[in-house]
Parts: C-alpha cells; sequence; structure tokens
C-alpha cells in the first residue's frame, strides 16, 4: 500500500474496510502511540490490543483524534465508529469498538500486499534473509503495472540474451491468469510435464516445510522442457483449464516455512537443473500473485513500463511499495526499468523524464553502502540506468510458437538491447581468491602486483603528453582509419579537429616518427595504401622535447639532400610579423605557402612561393602536417588578424592546393574545435561537417580499447598482444578490462557500479566527450594510489584509488579547458571562488552570480546541464571544482539522460 506523506482523517468511511485501511496507513506512517500493540478491523467491529499501561479512554480518544470529530459514538451500551450515511443525516451505522489489555507478541511479517494483522511493526520492512539464494542462483523477476507493455516479450528477449552467454536459464511463466510464455512454448509443439502450478501444489503438500519432492520432480521433468539453453517452466500443464489457480504463491506462507520459501525452492530447483539464473515473468499490476517474489530484495526486479502516465505513475508506486517493505540492501542486485513502446522521433523526451523519473525512484530504494569518506556519486547513478527499447512495429502482433518469437527477437535486436541485464545475470561466480576489505595478499604477490602497477602508472604518465611519446606503437582509431581509407591514392587535404587533449600532437608526432604516409598506413592497418608521400612537418607543438629527431625528420622531407629545411623559430618569427601587419587574405595564403615550401628545404618567398611549389609538384609529393596552432595564436579570443590567419589556413590554403593538377602536395591541419568555430563564424557546421568523420574524439568503445591499450603496452597484461586489443569487440573489452579494474567497483557480487561503465560516466562532460588524455592521466593517478593497496589482488587499479584519482584528473581538466578556452577558463575560476555554501548543485544562476549568456557558453562546452531552472556539473569538473551535490545526486543521471537523448536523435 501506499501512502502519502502527510495522512488526514479519512473523507469516506462507508464500511470496515475503510477502517482497516486507514489504521493500517497510520502503522505505515509510524503514527501509532507507543501503547498502541495491533489494531484489526472486521466486518462487525473493530478490535484495539494496547498496553495494560493505557486506558480505554486514552485509546479512544486518540481513535476520534485519527477518524475526526465525531467519528466515535459512546453511549453506556456501546462505543463505536460511526459509518458514513447519506449527506446531512446523522449516521446510525455503527462498528462497535472493543478495547483490549495486554502485552505485545511478535507477530509474524509476510511477504504479502495485504498482511493479515495489522500491527505496529508495519511501518518496518520485512525481516531480511540471511543469506544468498541457494547455489548463489541468481533471480530476476519481470513485473509490470500495467499488462501490454511487452513484459513478456522482453522476458524472453532476456533468456535468449542469457542463454546466448552460455548459461543455462530456468524461464518461470507465473502470470497465473494471463500466461503468455505458457502459450509461446505450447504452440511450438513441446509438451508440458511439469508447470509453476506443479511446483507450487507440491510445496505446499510438504509436511515438513522442505521443498525436496518439488525440486526433484522438477529436476527430473523440466529437462525435456527445454529450447537451447532455455529451461521453461509454463505456468500449468494444459491451457483448457482457464479457471483461477487452486494454489496461490501466498498459500504457502505458513508458520513452519521460511517467509521467502517460494523463491529459496525455485533457487534450489535451478541449482539441480544446472541454470545459474531464474527469471520470472510475474502477473500485472499489484497482485498478490506476484508479492512472496517481488518481496525477496535478492530478486532483481525489472520494472517493464511504457511513457503513458498510468504505466509509468503505477510503476513509480509499486517500486516506492517495495523500498519501503523489501528494501535493496548492499549485497542485493539494485532494481531495473525498461522503458518500451515509444517512437524517437515524437516521444523523445518523455522517455527521457521517465529515465530520470524511475532512476530516482530506484534510488530511494536502495539501504546506503559504508563509503568511507569517499564520493559515490558515479557508483550510485551508474548502477541505476534503465534501458530504452523503442517502439518497433513488427513487435505490434506477436507470432504464436515460441521458435517464431525468439527469431523476432534477434531480428529486431532485443538481446542487444537487454544486453546489461543479460551481463549481470550471466556473469561468472566470484572466484575464492577476489579479495574482500580487510583482507591482504601475501608478500611475494604484493610485490608482483605493486610492480605491474608500477608499470602501467609510468607507461601511463608518458602517455600524458605528448611530447614524452615514443614511436613504438600506438593506438589505432575509426578517425585514424577514416583518414587512410579516404586517401589510399591521393595526398589528404583536411581539417583534422580534436579538443584539448584529445590527441592532436601524439597523433602528428606518430606520423612524422613514420616518415612516409604509406608507412603510418601500414601502422595503422588500413591496407592497400598506394601513396608513398612523405610527411614533412611544419609547424609543430613548442612543448614537444625531442626536437633533435623532428628535425631529422624534416631533413629527410626536404626535397634534395643539399636542401635544409627551416627552423622553427623562423618560421613562427614569419607569423608574428604577418600578424603586425595588415594583410588580405591572398597575402596570409602566400604566408602560409611560404612556411610550408621553407619547411622542406624550398627558398621561396611570398612573391614566388606559390610559382615554386608548382614547380616542385610537377615531379614531387609531400604532405605537409601542421600543429601547434594554439603557440602561434594565444591571443584568438581578442585578435580579428589571428582568426583570420587561421581562416585562411584552414579555407584558402587548402582550396589552392587542391587546385594543382593531380593534387600532389597534401596538408592536414591539427586545431582545436573551439578555434575553428570562432575563426569561421559563417558556415561552421557545413565546414566541420565536411572534416567530422577525421575528428579526433573518443567514443565509448573507444575510450575502453584505449583503456586496455594502455594497460596492454605496458606490460601490465601479459598474455594479451596489440592484435587482441585492435580486434576486441565492445565484450571482449569489458572482459579483457576486468584484469585492469575488476569487473565492478567492489567485489562481482556487490551492488557496486560497473567498472566500465563507471569509468565512462566519471570522465564524461555533458556533452558526451571524453577526451585521450583524461583517460592516461586518470589511468596513471589510478595506478599510483594503488600501489600499496593489498585488499584487491585480482586488479590492477582499486576502487578507493580510482575514486580518488578522479578528483586530481577533475582539477587538471579544468585547467586544459581554461587554456583552451579562456571565456570558459574565466568563469570556471568565478565558481571555483565561491564560498563553500554556494557550492552546491544544482544550482540557480542568482546564486552563483552567473549571467544566461554565460551559462549559455558553459552549456556549450559541457561544463553544465540545464533542467528547468537548475544547473548540473559533470563529475569530471565537479570534483576540482569542489561543488558538493544537495540531496541525492543526479549528476550521473543527468549526463545519461544526454547520452541518450543524443541516442534517441
Amino acid at each position: 500500500m501506499i501512502v502519502p506523506d502527510e495522512i488526514s482523517v479519512p473523507e469516506r468511511l462507508y464500511t470496515w474496510v475503510d477502517v482497516d485501511a486507514h489504521l493500517a496507513d497510520l502503522a505505515v506512517r509510524n503514527q501509532w502511540p507507543g501503547w498502541l500493540h495491533e489494531c484489526d478491523a472486521f466486518w462487525d467491529g473493530v478490535e484495539l490490543t494496547v498496553d495494560p499501561s493505557a486506558s480505554r479512554d486514552e485509546a479512544l480518544s486518540w481513535l476520534e483524534e485519527k477518524f475526526g470529530v465525531g467519528s466515535i459514538a459512546r453511549d453506556e451500551d456501546v462505543v463505536a465508529i460511526r459509518l458514513d450515511d447519506v449527506p446531512g443525516r446523522l449516521s446510525t451505522r455503527m462498528l462497535p469498538i472493543e478495547v483490549r489489555h495486554q502485552r505485545p507478541d511478535l507477530p509474524r511479517r509476510e511477504p504479502r500486499w495485504r498482511e493479515r494483522r495489522i500491527v505496529r511493526s508495519l511501518g518496518q520492512p520485512l525481516p531480511p534473509p540471511e543469506g544468498p539464494f541457494p547455489g548463489n542462483v541468481r533471480i530476476a523477476a519481470l513485473h509490470s503495472f500495467k499488462g501490454g507493455v511487452g513484459r513478456t516479450l522482453h522476458g524472453v528477449a532476456l533468456a535468449e540474451a542469457i542463454s546466448q552467454r552460455g548459461e543455462r536459464v530456468l524461464l518461470v511463466d507465473a502470470d497465473l491468469e494471463a500466461p503468455g510464455i505458457t502459450w509461446m512454448f505450447t504452440a511450438h509443439g513441446r509438451r508440458v510435464d511439469f508447470a509453476y502450478e506443479d511446483f507450487l501444489s507440491l510445496l505446499h503438500s510438504s509436511e515438513d516445510g522442505r521443498p525436496d519432492d518439488a525440486v526433484t520432480l522438477g529436476a527430473a521433468y523440466l529437462p525435456n522442457q527445454t529450447i537451447g539453453r532455455v529451461i521453461a517452466m509454463p505456468t500449468r500443464r494444459t491451457l483448457q483449464d482457464i479457471a483461477p489457480p487452486r494454489i496461490q504463491p501466498t498459500d504457502l506462507l505458513t508458520p513452519e516455512r521460511s517467509i521467502y520459501y517460494l523463491t529459496e525452492s525455485l533457487a534450489q530447483l535451478a541449482d539441480h537443473l544446472g541454470a545459474r539464473a531464474v527469471l520470472i515473468d510475474l502477473r500485472a499490476g499489484g497482485s498478490e500473485l506476484s508479492a512472496p517474489v517481488l518481496l525477496d530484495p535478492r530478486v532483481q526486479r525489472i520494472f517493464v513500463t511504457t511513457v503513458s502516465d498510468q504505466s509509468l505513475i503505477g510503476t513509480a508506486r509499486i517500486i516506492q511499495e517495495l523500498g519501503r517493505r523489501a528494501p535493496t540492501r548492499p549485497e542485493d542486485p539494485a532494481s531495473a526499468a525498461v522503458i518500451t513502446q515509444f517512437h524517437p522521433q515524437g516521444h523523445a523526451e518523455l522517455a527521457i523524464e521517465a529515465a530520470a523519473m524511475l532512476r530516482d525512484v530506484i534510488a530511494k530504494t536502495l539501504e546506503p553502502s559504508p563509503q568511507g569518506g569517499e564520493d559515490r556519486v558515479v557508483d550510485g547513478d551508474v548502477t541505476l540506468e534503465p534501458i530504452l527499447s523503442v517502439f518497433q512495429d513488427r513487435l505490434l502482433a506477436l507470432p504464436s510458437s515460441w521458435e517464431s518469437v525468439v527469431e523476432l527477437v534477434h531480428r529486431q535486436r532485443l538481446t542487444k538491447t537487454l544486453a546489461p541485464l543479460a551481463d549481470e545475470l550471466s556473469r561468472p561466480e566470484e572466484t575464492a581468491y577476489t579479495p574482500r576489505p580487510g583482507s591482504s595478499v601475501s608478500p611475494s604477490g604484493m610485490n608482483e602486483l605493486a610492480e605491474l602497477r608500477g608499470r602501467l602508472g609510468d607507461f601511463a604518465r608518458r602517455l600524458a603528453y605528448a611530447e614524452t611519446a615514443d614511436d613504438t606503437e600506438f593506438l589505432t582509431t575509426e578517425s585514424l582509419r577514416n583518414l587512410l581509407t579516404s586517401h589510399r591514392t591521393e595526398p589528404p587535404l583536411c581539417v583534422v579537429a580534436g579538443a584539448k587533449g584529445a590527441g592532436k600532437t601524439f597523433t602528428q608526432i606518430q606520423m612524422c616518427l613514420r616518415r612516409t604516409w604509406r608507412d603510418y598506413a601500414v601502422d595503422v592497418g588500413v591496407p592497400d595504401v598506394a601513396l608513398q608521400a612523405l610527411l614533412a612537418p611544419v609547424f609543430i607543438s613548442k612543448n614537444l622535447k625531442d626536437h633533435q629527431r623532428i628535425s631529422a625528420i624534416q631533413r629527410d622531407a626536404c626535397v634534395s639532400s643539399e636542401a635544409e629545411p627551416a627552423s622553427q623559430l623562423e618560421l613562427r618569427d614569419r607569423i608574428d610579423q604577418a600578424l603586425r601587419a595588415q594583410l588580405s587574405d591572398s597575402e596570409w595564403r602566400r604566408v602560409w605557402l611560404t612556411c610550408m615550401a621553407r619547411a622542406v628545404g624550398i627558398d621561396a618567398e611570398t612573391s614566388d612561393v606559390e610559382q615554386k611549389l608548382a614547380d616542385f609538384a610537377r615531379d614531387g609529393s609531400r604532405i605537409f602536417l601542421i600543429d601547434g596552432l594554439e603557440d602561434l595564436l594565444q591571443d584568438f579570443a581578442r585578435s580579428e588578424a589571428q582568426r583570420q590567419a587561421l581562416r585562411v589556413l584552414m579555407v584558402d590554403c587548402l582550396d589552392w592546393l587542391r587546385s594543382l593538377r593531380g593534387r600532389p602536395l597534401g596538408l592536414v591541419i591539427f586545431v582545436r574545435r573551439d578555434l575553428i568555430q570562432a575563426a569561421v563564424r559563417q558556415n561552421y557546421n557545413q565546414f566541420l561537417a565536411r572534416y567530422s568523420e577525421y575528428e579526433l574524439k573518443w567514443n565509448p568503445a573507444e575510450a575502453l580499447r584505449l583503456a586496455l591499450w594502455i594497460a596492454q603496452r605496458s606490460g601490465s597484461l601479459p598474455g594479451l598482444s596489440s592484435e587482441d586489443v585492435a580486434k576486441a569487440t565492445d565484450k571482449d573489452l569489458s572482459r579483457q578490462l576486468t584484469p585492469v579494474w575488476g569487473e565492478k567497483m567492489g567485489s562481482a557480487r556487490s551492488r557496486e557500479a560497473r567498472s566500465d561503465g563507471w569509468f565512462l560516466a566519471a570522465l564524461s562532460d555533458f556533452n558526451g566527450q571524453i577526451q585521450a588524455r583524461d583517460i592516461v592521466i586518470f589511468i596513471a593517478e589510478s595506478a599510483d594510489l594503488s600501489m600499496d593497496d593489498s585488499r584487491w589482488s585480482d586488479r590492477l587499479l582499486t576502487p578507493s584509488a580510482m575514486r580518488n584519482a578522479l578528483v586530481k584528473c577533475s582539477r587538471q581538466k579544468i585547467e586544459a579547458i581554461g587554456a583552451e578556452s579562456p571565456q570558459v577558463g574565466e568563469l570556471l575560476k568565478r565558481l571555483d571562488g565561491l564560498s563553500a555554501e554556494k557550492k552546491k548543485i544544482p544550482f540557480s544562476p542568482e546564486i552563483v552570480g552567473l549571467s544566461g549568456e554565460d551559462l549559455d557558453l558553459l552549456v556549450a562546452n559541457g561544463v553544465v546541464f540545464r533542467e528547468e531552472d537548475q544547473y548540473w556539473i559533470p563529475e569530471i569538473f565537479r570534483h576540482g571544482l569542489s561543488f558538493k551535490a544537495a540531496g541525492r545526486p543526479k549528476i550521473l543521471a543527468i549526463a545519461n539522460l544526454v547520452r541518450q537523448r543524443n541516442n534517441l536523435d
């Protein structure tokens, strides 16, 4: 039962049922006085059991207070609650009251929606189970407030997804009034020898409260009802019988049995069948047919709903009630939500709002975990992200047979949609050596682990800044493959955009170190690249330390062995002089072309550079590489000359090179995205779209691949090759990263977030962007902080170290974005300078003193997100700014919503 926060007197009292309900509401809200032990209403009266120390008048006065003035009738013969009659007439319909004095007993609480006795303890959760399910079997129950939302279909899809992972799964049709799986199974032409009703009857007939007969007979007959790895237990043996069930789950709740008798018996049956998971398709709504399963906190509750108000609000009320009666403990699986039957085009916002609502409701059902002073905002939100299952026309009319439904499930990719749930329910058993907080590792094992962590930290630290990188290997990404695939025979003429820390300088260095375009293609893994053009660095980052090596590469790229390339100092001076003059676009084009020509030893000036480059291009080919533009154009925000210079480089110079017959000369310009936006103010989106496939950005799979590559290249993952990393699928990446940071941010059986999901959520901004430098800095810091931690021998990076590393990573991120965008940096300084009492999220503009224009700039850069009239900050910035979350934080929830909105778009 769901009750409001504040309870007033009842509006209507027609019968004893209304009286009973109001007394139960008061108990749930802990509004009973200390002397009151039990209240029970029947058709012929009300019984109050009170402590001997309480008087009868005190009990009657309390009743009148709670039921309203005039609700208690007192005369010499009887004291009663006055029930409602026709309006305007004093009621003579009475419900007699009996007050009994006795000491309290300890009534047995049971997993029912309506418990049989109304006692004080209704305001407390049910007694928790004493341990895990037999055989560590996992049980998940699919429930919906409304029928027709796709619950059964998604249950079949989830069972199929688990079976695809090589696991047996027991699928139970527990919808005793409207079975769906049963129809599919029998339409498949399969005979049902053992059904859920048989299981319930055998459990009910057990005299000693043990499920032996039910388990033995089920284990004997159910293997004959296996399809693939799915063991089906239909509702009943024949669908000719449409009468209500003879035995209901609540009939098993007898005093000699555990209150969790049904779920524990199902787990024992699954264990005998060799099934690691049980999926139960429950009756919709607040039915007692579902109560004994849903009210076991060890069961993972999967709520399926549409975006309609009736379905969504009803689902939320069910979740709230479960959180009150059977909250999810730290060792229990968190509930999940699946939102179905919506169109991305018309219902995207509704789906996103529904996801936020369900995430918040589920979060309130969780008992808090011990945090040890750590910030667990990321952990909480990652575990609760609802699954979005979009509307598909083909799912409107389902085929009748199991085989046809499963075929449709695969064709519509529902198994992929439900992959997070399938992964959770089919994960391998926790190994014996998985440590717990407080356990320790042997000295020799700790030394080996410390050595591996040290390797990882050292290598990541060298990678953190491109100037310290080497040329042994690098990680190939989709943007690099796109760049080479599009230019197998013709030199590239393009702009490679990327935020600060995206890897622009690192990519230029790796190109230079390969000397030729074809050799670079070989290392990237793009076949059939015939272009053997030399790569010629023109401008490089001022921070590069190995100038001698770069100089050698520049000499090799010269037009002849006698030619000498211009130094970086000379080329920078040319740009500085040009910036002090007022040049036209054509003059600026010749300045840039002169720098390119002199970088390969062509003795050219602005007056003759175009002719000399054209002459060289008749017989020669080069690909010029330009990086370090931030060093050249340091006053970009205020200088129109600098913006003009960049615009000419990216537009006019590329156009001129394209005009050369045969296009023998190439140019790759590495530049920050914000500089492009400032320089190309007209048709910016069109310009960016032209080069979008080459942009250096890290989607989730690429970010995980980079993390795995760092661990592999550091030597911290013996036995894993570079080829393994390059070819890893999304599922492979998650599995191969387990030795790096564990399956979860805790033990494998804990309720903590999955480590890969935590990593992605923690490092993303509100534009869904992750930067390569943030990844390597995070890994370096995490490895350092893990060095002396002996509690986790199964992983290189410990949960505590990862959470604490996020703080330093956040501070460096703020410095980086400030250098990239001074305007944004100035706003971040203002936020950082606020007093502690103002550093709370969500925040309002008035509290932090930012204008609408300021906030729009922060929104555009992914630093804040607006939700109605409040603003949120992502984790990658929140920690460095020392903002605290007021109430239950939604930072990651907002980040997930941003990503979901992008996916739906």
